[in-house]
């Protein structure tokens, strides 16, 4: 996942400043030159002013190492400080700019530069006041003291007025009249003696109330606002917690009081008891978690006061949905209990008995607070710990509803510290009582864990349970990417003073256990409540910080989604048409259902309802269709008919090889969904149901009758997912999705079943759509040999601690007609004793370290194994070194395979299993998941494997195909394929809807395809293939690999890279013009009839390559040659491999409009490659171009640095004008083929 900044912006960051400013006005960002200039106006026309560079700070914080030439000067002559006020600001600016490190913020420097002016302005008014009374001034408002003495009525005046936390409509002022005694007015309608004539002297205030409350008393020495000391024995007012106990308590406006609500325990909860809105969390949920630092302890040195009043004014800005509090005590309770935010925005609140007992027992406790919903149940649970009840931990456990029928329970806990004894044994004992005592729920424990990732006893424990609980941090973070230390003595000054070993932890964590019925997305994870806050704000000479507390809160934003197990859905094996006939005269007569169900063998019933969302793609319907790649297409066969006496069910009966292959794909399926298992506690019995009878004697007398009258067998290619959208008898089946077998498709062909309709079948024979059977057994062929030839070396017996895979991916696994086969060979290591490890485990181990030393190893043991094997067979065999390391080989029949070679490790420091090229597990593995996520977004994959051949055709046919030349390749093509697929197929009521997918449909897909793509706005926007009901996300702030292309047709797989990232606005262009074009085609032929239709997709791809177009003025030709063809393709690789920067840089640099051949011409002695470049200049200016040929330079220095480069491959270049190209072409030469 991003780097948890990475939703906030640098203008963000800039413009959250005005917060901090008098008015929104006092920032302003301008261009200048290369960078922006920002100006910010503080108190007293001081002026803050700085540059960045917009594009290179995108992602950065606004810090004073990310900012150029930081200076401070007076915005006018209207400035009224003196010149010794003026000298002291600046010396004070120099001396934070001084000590500023690169994680100061430009914030803290505004927010000290404006507290120092604030204290100026206090000293000098103090200055001129010579009627201050002695009762005004006192040696307790001496405000250079660095002490927690009494403040004085000046000092509270300003923090108010100045305090941005502070809702100065919420303050009274009470002041002494010396005839007519204390009145109280609105802080905001107050005026000083010395700006108004009628004005009250400051020394006659005796009182500040806030919300009623009062927070300073002159008389009684009471000053709650900023935490002065108090003298033993004074009253303390405002004490809101002194009436309430252990509970549940919200806020009465109407008694403007905090009042318990009833609740009951989590053992008298029914959960069959449906949730009321009120105690349902929110499906988009904003958590808080943070230990705040109990005042027991060192209170002075951590200046408590001060730290808490600024970490309730970071909860009013976040307003989390659910916030858990540790560390908590009854004096922060008593604050907290006063804030305006709390009381008005519906917030409930559970509080410990430790937290309201902390002052006499110098305990603390936790609290878990929620906006406008209140827990259905919660429980104080006592944790106890064998051997020792002194130390019994207790956790808040609160239930709430996610939707009437399921539940959540939130922990709140606060393991032991380091401070304890026998802390481990402790804190595992209790993790392990935990996960015990809540196996059944769903449930989320938060808080303060106290271990680190490095605690090993502890982590045991964690991973003991790791399948079922999830550690939400680990789930987007790389823990040695992003280590998460939540505690960080080194950095935060409260932990360097509370801790006693100065080891970082990531002590805090989110943990979730979700059952079948709940699955959640994190939207976002992170540490926040980082910054420090200035220790003494009113002392001139204090420069001192401190941390909100000694943990850093640890913020989560999550995405909720309830699931549910609906009869209203089913996996299912359906047989083909042609063999309905033979079953339906049976269910008409005798099966209820007829006219709800299809023929059909169940494999799971009931199964997942399905809403066409991302979770559903990922958890269900992804996994599903991996977990059928493992299993190949078989028939089934029907041999007689048989009964369910229990059930009175009678049903046709699979022979034994067949219900065994049925079995043993059902059993997988429970294994992969565990959570239907308790829909199936009865022994799985494969069958197809062709009778149900309400009565004995009805069944008995059916079955006396019924006899098949004939065996008969269907293939079983795919299986498929059936729904219903109502609960009643009268709404059928649907077929939502079909899933194949097999890791390859089966390839489209003429006697395909389960595929479209005849007619449709016959216009791909005609136009020569579908690949030979010839053509795709040849490359079957290669790919079991180079299967088992691998099989001989990795295998079970040579490997106890590598796992290794062979798979196809590419146009061959998807079943279409391609050039290559595209392949990825996998090493996987997985956890292994060392005791286990073989002699070549051991010496794959001893490369670990060594990527590349390893990639090579690995490259050279499979050449040697094809060598071995398949040596006779090859005609071109070539390595080629790129992101992964590729096997090109070339056989003799032309069959072309490449192999990709992916190595996935251990690391050891983190115990993390990744990839070396940072993606996610299995997502990591080259091409075949992204492949597997277009599947299952088409619905149906033999209309979509159809679609896809007819758009290919298309745009190879006129030059618009081919990644290497600046178009989209052929994964871009399937993506556009897919989304129109997904977006425009009309829901498939039946099987028949499928085998009967007519041209007439077929038409209105592809006459979709060149509207919908035609008519985007690719110079803005990027296409992505979502569910319906799925939020698309922004990609700004991804970084430029991700936006890279002037086409952003965006991967479905992680990490999301843009598939058409080797395009430029010249050919993205052409790309608009391709589809315009035959949108013009279909607007002047008639559309109107079948034959209408056929002939308009025929006449689409028969278009013709418009190459050099009518702007093109002048080529550019490329002649590479050889010795032999094996060079010649080495060569040509290497200049494909650079051609995309040349083609680049002549749009970006050159600011020239080109035009690209798709194809590399061949004389037919393949020895002499040719390629050209059209460009819209005449040769002349071309030729006279500077910035041109310095990239024409660059790129033909490229080919000096082949490494297999002889002296015979040779590259020449000329340019000519478009006439003597053509020219050229019409004289007769050696014949010339396209590759």
């Amino acid at each position: 996942m991003a780097d948890s900044n990475s939703t906030t912006t640098f203008i963000d960051q800039l413009n959250s400043l005005r917060s901090i400013l008098r008015s929104d006005d006092h920032l302003h960002i301008q261009p200048s030159g290369d960078y922006e200039q920002v100006r910010i106006k503080l108190d007293h026309d001081i002026q803050l002013g700085f540059f960045f560079d917009s594009l290179d700070s995108l992602n950065k914080s606004l810090t004073v190492n990310n900012v150029t030439d930081l200076r401070m000067n007076k915005s006018s002559n209207k400035c009224p400080l003196s010149n010794a006020e003026w000298t002291t600001i600046r010396k004070y600016f120099d001396e934070l700019i001084r000590k500023s490190n690169k994680s100061t913020s430009v914030e803290s420097i505004i927010q000290s530069i404006q507290d120092h002016l604030l204290k100026l302005t206090i000293t000098s008014q103090k200055s001129k006041q010579t009627d201050k009374t002695l009762d005004d001034v006192t040696p307790a408002e001496d405000m250079s003291s660095t002490g927690n003495k009494f403040r004085g009525t000046i000092s509270i005046f300003n923090r108010i007025l100045h305090d941005k936390t502070i809702d100065r409509s919420q303050v009274m002022l009470g002041y002494e009249d010396r005839f007519t005694g204390i009145h109280e007015m609105p802080f905001n309608e107050f005026k000083r003696v010395e700006n108004h004539e009628t004005g009250v002297p400051m020394h006659r205030v005796r009182y500040f109330k806030i919300n009623g409350n009062i927070v300073w008393d002159r008389t009684k020495k009471i000053d709650l606002l900023t935490g002065s000391d108090q003298p033993n024995g004074a009253p303390i007012e405002n004490n809101p917690s002194s009436n309430l106990a252990q509970g549940l308590y919200r806020f009465d406006p109407s008694l403007q009081q905090w009042v318990e609500c009833p609740h009951i325990s989590l053992a008298s909860d029914d959960t069959k008891i449906p949730s009321t809105k009120e105690t349902c969390l929110p499906e988009r949920c904003h958590f808080l978690s943070w230990n705040i630092l109990s005042d027991n302890y060192q209170t002075e040195s951590v200046h408590t006061c001060q730290r808490h009043h600024t970490l309730l004014y970071t909860l009013k800005t976040l307003l989390p949905d659910v916030i858990c509090l540790q560390d908590v005590t009854v004096s922060f309770l008593n604050l907290l209990l006063n804030e305006l935010w709390l009381q008005e925005n519906n917030y409930y609140i559970v509080i410990m008995k430790s937290v309201i007992n902390s002052e006499q027992n110098k305990s603390c406790g936790q609290m878990i607070l929620t906006k406008n919903f209140r827990p259905r149940s919660l429980t104080m649970c006592p944790l106890h710990v064998s051997g020792d009840a002194e130390t019994t931990k207790e956790i808040i456990m609160a239930r709430f509803g996610l939707s009437p029928k399921i539940t959540i329970d939130l922990a709140n806990l606060h393991l032991f510290s380091d401070h304890c004894d026998n802390v481990e044994e402790k804190r595992c004992q209790t993790l392990e009582n935990i996960f015990n005592k809540m196996k059944t729920n769903n449930y989320m424990l938060i808080g303060d864990f106290n271990f680190g990732d490095y605690n090993l006893k502890e982590q045991d424990i964690l991973e003991k349970y790791q399948d079922e609980v999830h550690d939400l941090w680990k789930d987007i973070y790389h823990i040695d990417q992003n280590p998460g230390y939540t505690f960080d003595p080194s950095s935060n000054l409260c932990a360097r003073i509370t801790s006693t070993s100065q080891i970082k932890l990531r002590s805090d964590r989110y943990l979730m256990r979700t059952l079948d019925t709940l699955s959640y997305s994190i939207e976002h994870l992170a540490i926040i409540g980082t910054e420090t806050i200035p220790i003494n704000p009113f002392d001139d000479d204090d420069f001192q910080r401190i941390h909100q507390s000694d943990h850093y809160a640890l913020q989560l934003v999550m995405n909720f989604r309830t699931r549910s197990i609906s009869h209203r859905s089913a996996v299912a094996i359906l047989p083909t048409l042609n063999t309905w006939p033979l079953i339906d005269p049976y269910r008409q007569q005798y099966d209820p259902s007829f006219d709800r169900w299809p023929p059909h063998i169940n494999l799971l019933w009931p199964f997942f309802d399905l809403t066409d969302c991302e979770e559903d793609q990922e958890n269900i319907l992804l996994q599903l269709r991996l977990l059928l790649c493992q299993y190949e297409s078989f028939s089934a066969g029907i041999d007689q008919i048989d009964s369910f006496i229990e059930n009175k069910t009678i049903y046709m009966k699979l022979n034994q090889q067949s219900e065994n292959q049925v079995k043993q794909l059902q059993a997988q399926l429970i294994k992969l969904f565990p959570q239907l298992s308790g829909n199936h506690k009865n022994r799985y019995n494969p069958s197809m149901t062709i009778g149900y009878f309400d009565t004995d004697e009805k069944f008995k007398q059916a079955k006396s009758s019924l006899i098949l009258n004939e065996s008969f067998q269907f293939p079983v290619h795919y299986i498929y997912i059936l729904q219903r959208s109502l609960d009643n008898d009268t709404e059928p089946f649907h077929i939502a999705y079909q899933l194949p077998l097999g890791s390859v498709l089966p390839p489209i062909n003429s006697k395909q079943l389960h595929s479209v309709d005849e007619k449709l079948q016959q216009f791909f024979q005609t136009m020569n759509l579908y690949e030979s059977e010839q053509s795709y057994q040849r490359k079957q062929e290669k790919f079991e040999k180079l299967s088992s030839c691998f099989e001989q070396i990795f295998n079970n017996d040579t490997l106890h601690c590598f796992t290794h895979s062979f798979l196809p991916y590419g146009s061959f696994r998807i079943g279409i007609n391609g050039q290559d086969v595209d392949t990825v060979f996998i090493l996987n290591e997985i956890k292994c004793d060392n005791n286990q490890a073989t002699s070549f485990d051991e010496a794959l181990r001893e490369l670990k370290h060594d990527p590349t030393g390893l990639n090579d190893h690995i490259v050279d043991l499979l050449e040697t194994q094809i060598n071995g094997t398949m040596k006779n067979e090859i005609l071109h065999y070539r390595k080629i070194q790129a992101l992964f390391p590729i096997i090109s080989i070339v056989f003799h029949d032309q069959t072309k395979v490449e192999i990709f070679v992916q190595i996935k490790i251990i690391k050891e420091q983190s115990n993390v299993q990744t990839c070396q090229d940072d993606f996610d597990g299995e997502e990591s593995i080259h091409g075949v998941h992204d492949i597997e996520r277009l599947l299952i977004y088409v619905y149906s994959p033999p209309i979509f494997q159809h679609f896809l051949t007819f758009i290919r055709a298309w745009a190879q046919q006129v030059g618009l195909y081919g990644q290497v030349y600046g178009y989209l390749s052929g994964y871009s093509w399937a993506i556009l394929c897919a989304y129109i697929c997904h977006k425009f197929l009309a829901p498939i009521k039946s099987l028949s809807s499928i085998e009967q997918f007519s041209i007439e449909e077929f038409f209105s897909l592809v006459q979709q395809f060149f509207s919908t793509f035609a008519h985007f706005n690719w110079s803005a926007d990027a296409l992505r293939l979502y569910p319906k009901s799925y939020k698309q996300k922004t990609l700004v702030g991804r970084s430029l690999a991700h936006n890279r292309g002037s086409m952003r047709i965006i991967s479905p797989s992680a990490p999301f890279n843009n598939t058409g990232r080797s395009t430029i606005n010249s050919t993205r262009d052409l790309i608009s013009e391709g589809l315009e074009r035959v949108l013009q085609l279909l607007t002047t032929i008639n559309t109107i009839t079948s034959e209408d239709k056929w002939n308009a997709l025929k006449q689409i791809l028969e278009l013709s390559h418009e190459f050099p177009s009518e702007k093109v003025k002048s080529i550019l030709r490329l002649t590479l040659s050889s010795e032999n063809g094996q060079e010649l393709d080495e060569w040509i690789g290497w200049t494909k491999s650079r051609l995309g920067h040349f083609l680049n840089d002549c749009e970006e640099e050159c600011h020239l409009s080109i035009q690209t051949q798709n194809s590399i011409e061949y004389r037919s002695n393949n020895i002499e490659g040719f390629y050209a470049i059209g460009f819209q200049l005449d040769p002349q200016s071309l030729n006279r171009n500077r910035k041109f040929f310095d990239c024409l330079k660059k790129f033909l220095n490229q080919f000096n640095l082949c490494p297999n480069r002889t002296d015979s491959m040779k590259i020449s270049q000329d340019v000519i004008s478009v006439h003597d190209w053509k020219l050229e072409r019409t004289q007769p030469k050696p014949q010339r083929l396209r590759k």
